[in-house]
């Protein structure tokens, strides 16, 4: 009874913590990109085609919104360096 018992747990920590990878995606990511343009937020448009970031140039090279609904105006790094338009 007792290595049933070890064996479930054993499962169920596998599946606990399977499902924290499964489930984990980058916000940031997936998020519409803003580049702050010296006097308000502007959405950058399409990585690649539109913009990209100089890995290394230090700062911060775009910026997502992490609540969009409960804090509309709030900003987050999520790229460095510094960005450049195509």
């Amino acid at each position: 009874m007792n290595k049933i018992k070890v064996v479930f747990v054993a499962l169920a920590m596998l599946a606990g913590v399977g499902g924290a990878f499964a489930t984990y995606c980058q916000q940031c990511e997936n998020s519409v990109q803003y580049i702050w343009n010296g006097n308000g937020y502007v959405e950058a448009g399409v990585y690649g085609v539109d913009w990209d970031c100089v890995v290394g140039s230090g700062g911060v090279c775009t910026f997502y919104k992490p609540d969009p609904v409960g804090q509309p105006n709030n900003y987050a790094p999520c790229h460095e360096g510094g960005w450049f338009q195509l």
